[in-house]
C-alpha cells in the first residue's frame, strides 16, 4: 500500500490528511473495500497527532469516503462509492455554487447534442432502452394532458438516452442534472414542456432512423426553448 507524506502547512492539518487519503481513493491507489493504515501508523506516516489524524478520518466518514468499524478487528474502510454518491456530491455543489438554470443549460447545449448523436451512430441499441423511451413520451403527453407538470418524465427521457450511450460518465452527469432539474421544474413554464415533449419525438425518431447530425440539432433545439424559459424565469437553484 502506498504511504503518506507528512503535512506541514498553515492550513489545518486534518484537512491535508483528508486530501491525501481522498486522492489515493479517487486515483484507486485506495481500493473500495480497503482497510487504511493503523490509526498508529498514520500518526506515525503523517506527523500529525492522534487527535488530528482522528478528526480527519470522522471527515472522510461524514462524507462517505470511509466507513469506520468498531471492535478488534476495527478500523476505516474505504466505501463502494456508487453514481448515487457521485451524483449526490455533484448536487450539492451546484446549490452550494448558487448555479443558475442559465448556466446549467449552457452545460446541457455543450454536452447533450453530441450525446444523441453518438446514440444515433450506433449499429446497435438497447431495444429495451428505446421502448422505455416511447414510453416516457407517451407517459409525458397523458400527464400534460391532465394538465399536471411533466418536467420530471422529461428529464428521464434524457437519463435514458445517457444509458443508450453505454458511457457511464453520461450516466452519472445526466442522473446528477435531472436531480437538479427537479429542484427548478414547478417553476418552468408549460409552454417549454409541451415542446420537449414534441423535440424528444423527433430526437427518438432520428436515433431510429440513424440520423446523427438531424439528433443533434433536434437536440439542440430543444434545449435552446429550455433555456429561454429559465432565462426569463431567472430560475437559480
Amino acid at each position: 500500500m502506498p504511504g503518506f507524506q507528512p503535512v506541514k502547512t498553515e492550513c489545518r492539518m486534518s484537512d491535508k490528511i483528508v486530501q491525501q487519503i481522498e486522492q489515493k481513493i479517487l486515483l484507486h491507489q485506495l481500493k473500495p473495500l480497503t482497510m487504511l493504515p493503523s490509526e498508529n501508523k498514520m500518526v506515525q506516516e503523517f506527523g500529525a497527532s492522534r487527535n488530528t489524524v482522528r478528526e480527519a478520518l470522522r471527515m472522510l466518514e461524514a462524507s462517505g469516503m470511509i466507513e469506520i468499524k468498531q471492535g478488534s478487528r476495527g478500523g476505516a474502510m474505504v466505501c463502494q462509492l456508487t453514481d448515487g454518491y457521485v451524483s449526490d456530491f455533484l448536487v450539492k455543489a451546484i446549490r452550494l455554487g448558487g448555479t443558475s438554470g442559465d448556466q446549467l443549460c449552457q452545460f446541457r447545449l455543450a454536452l447533450e447534442p453530441y450525446m444523441a448523436e453518438i446514440v444515433a451512430k450506433k449499429k446497435g441499441i438497447n431495444p429495451e432502452l428505446v421502448s422505455l423511451m416511447e414510453e416516457n413520451i407517451e407517459e409525458a403527453k397523458r400527464i400534460h394532458k391532465a394538465g399536471r407538470i411533466t418536467g420530471y418524465l422529461d428529464m428521464d427521457f434524457h437519463v435514458l438516452l445517457a444509458r443508450a450511450t453505454e458511457n457511464p460518465m453520461f450516466v452519472i452527469v445526466l442522473k446528477t442534472l435531472k436531480l437538479s432539474f427537479d429542484i427548478l421544474t414547478p417553476r418552468i413554464k408549460k409552454r417549454a414542456q409541451i415542446s420537449a415533449n414534441r423535440y424528444h419525438r423527433r430526437i427518438l425518431e432520428a436515433i431510429k432512423k440513424r440520423d446523427p447530425v438531424t439528433a443533434g440539432e433536434q437536440m439542440y433545439q430543444h434545449l435552446l426553448i429550455v433555456r429561454r424559459s429559465m432565462i426569463n424565469e431567472n430560475l437559480v437553484l
